[in-house]
């Protein structure tokens, strides 16, 4: 073996290159963190960022939405708010473009009536003579304009002219109809009674009609729509917001110590969590709302009695994944303490997770919340939440559909826009993605 071996000569020894000194080079690429990299794979899917921004022009709007109109009307006169039920949408710049303008089909229309209608209040004759009810006429008018007249004159003609309308007022609201310009004329005075014919926009707003606007028209109460949409949708994420944090708080907390010692207080655990679980949440809702009312204190317990348990099923996995790894291990072995170990060293990495749970918690409570305010089981006290808008926009939909359309676009845009969103932090926050170009 040895003769195998050749001498080899110092002089066939030499330097590719004795004059440039070689060093190491610094890494080219920023190194990129967990949270960095999930924000930078979350950014790549564009329906999630286009759901997020969705989702923050929702929560601008239901923090400053209810501020946006000073209508208070239906507050100080609910009476007097009545006459303006059932209005249509009118958004101001819109009107011109022939959208949002306050326009409404009217059917029943006599036609001596209608030669009598003032110019600017029908836009289309569409049927001269009504199949369904001949003899009259369908007109698309100017509802604002047609509401402001019918409450002065009428809806029938007297004696082939046109009728009046009146209201009674006190001495102080008449001479407060007089100030604004509203009286068209003065019928009778019984005492401190005015019965007198009003143009109810001026006597109501002190605007000329053509000034008035409601983006998304009245209830049948003659309240805002807009303003009770976004009133509504501050109940629904509200409470959403407090379930949600308050499930996630008691499910992790549970599930992490459960996770963390098993043995026997899991297994008792578990089994106190298939007794919960299988309790119906409609019995426990129902028997809370018939013994405490409708508050809101009742709704959070109702949905907290049994929602914290997927929250704990989630954290509970996850502790089990981590408590054995080997920084887990050499924590241990530094006398690190169990909540030490649990809240530092296996939370952080399940934090994924439990960022996406928590995400598609908050569209599961508003669908399910508002599904139980439509069916009218639950009613808070004083406000009127999405589901009962929608409840109430459902009766009348036939002849105003807008009290219907805009909830129903509301939630249908908050929960595309949750779920988008939280598959995109799913995705973003998945262990296996990380690093992976998509």
């Amino acid at each position: 073996m040895m003769q195998n071996i050749k001498r080899l000569e110092k002089e066939n020894f030499v330097f590719v290159n004795d004059e440039i000194v070689i060093k190491d080079e610094s890494l080219k690429n920023e190194s990129i963190g967990y949270y960095k990299d999930a924000w930078l794979r979350f950014k790549k899917n564009k329906a999630s960022v286009v759901a997020m921004y969705i989702i923050g022009v929702i929560l601008l709007l239901t923090l400053v939405g209810p501020y946006f109109r000073q209508y208070k009307l239906p507050e100080e006169d609910g009476g007097l708010a009545l006459y303006f039920q059932y209005l249509p949408n009118k958004i101001p710049g819109l009107e011109n473009l022939g959208i949002f303008d306050g326009s409404k089909t009217i059917s029943g229309i006599n036609p001596d009536y209608y030669e009598l209608l003032p110019e600017g209040i029908v836009l289309e004759v569409i049927e001269e003579n009504d199949p369904t009810n001949p003899g009259t006429m369908v007109l698309e008018v100017d509802y604002y304009r047609y509401h402001r007249y019918i409450y002065a004159y009428g809806t029938n003609l007297v004696d082939g002219e046109r009728g009046v309308r009146t209201i009674t007022i006190s001495k102080a609201n008449y001479e407060k109809a007089l100030d604004r310009n509203a009286v068209i004329s003065l019928v009778n005075v019984n005492g401190n009674d005015y019965r007198v014919q009003l143009d109810i926009y001026r006597y109501a707003f002190d605007q000329d009609v053509d000034d008035v606007y409601f983006w998304f028209g009245t209830t049948a109460t003659g309240h805002d729509l807009f303003t009770m949409l976004w009133m509504g949708s501050r109940i629904s994420l509200l409470l959403a917001l407090l379930v949600t944090i308050i499930n996630i708080t008691i499910g992790v907390t549970i599930g992490s110590i459960v996770g963390y010692y098993g043995s026997t207080l899991d297994i008792v655990f578990e089994r106190i969590v298939d007794i919960i679980s299988n309790i119906p949440f409609m019995v426990i809702l129902t028997l809370m709302l018939l013994r405490y009312g409708s508050g809101f204190g009742v709704i959070i317990f109702a949905f907290v009695f049994a929602g914290w348990i997927s929250s704990y099923s989630t954290s509970r996995i996850q502790v089990y994944r981590y408590k054995n790894r080997e920084y887990v291990l050499a924590a241990r072995s530094y006398g690190a303490s169990d909540r030490r170990i649990i809240t530092k060293h296996i939370l952080p990495n399940a934090m994924g997770t439990l960022i996406t749970s928590f995400s598609l918690s908050l569209p599961s409570f508003i669908f399910a919340e508002s599904t139980y305010s439509y069916l009218g089981i639950i009613n808070y006290p004083g406000v009127q939440s999405v589901g009962r808008l929608l409840a109430d926009g459902q009766q009348v939909m036939q002849h105003h559909f807008h009290l219907l359309l805009y909830p129903a676009i509301y939630l249908s845009l908050l929960m595309l826009s949750f779920n988008l969103f939280s598959n995109g932090l799913r995705d973003a926050f998945n262990p296996s993605l990380r690093g992976v170009d998509e």
